[in-house]
């Protein structure tokens, strides 16, 4: 089944907040970030289903090689991205 990605403005906020913190860490470092999650995300698209709900219809998967994890929900054909948070910030924040 083809799954098409809705990327909630919320989570796009989160990553590239994110990634301008990473820019300012050292040099390519946010591009990297933006790199993986963009990755992880086509994975995610792949086989939405392949993930863990960890709480009501959430599901989480983690960014390779960064502290993050990318929080979805699956509604019928559609991945909705509803927020990507450092592992280490309450999941409950996107709530609000």
């Amino acid at each position: 089944m083809k799954y098409t990605l809705i990327v909630k403005p919320e989570a796009e906020f989160d990553m590239l907040k994110s990634a301008k913190w990473y820019e300012e860490k050292q040099g390519n470092l946010g591009d990297r970030f933006l790199d993986e999650v963009e990755e992880k995300l086509r994975l995610i698209t792949q086989n939405p289903l392949h993930y863990q709900i960890r709480y009501k219809a959430t599901r989480l998967a983690l960014v390779e090689h960064f502290p993050y994890a990318i929080h979805f929900i699956v509604e019928e054909e559609k991945v909705i991205v509803l927020a990507v948070l450092s592992t280490r910030e309450d999941p409950e924040q996107w709530h609000k």
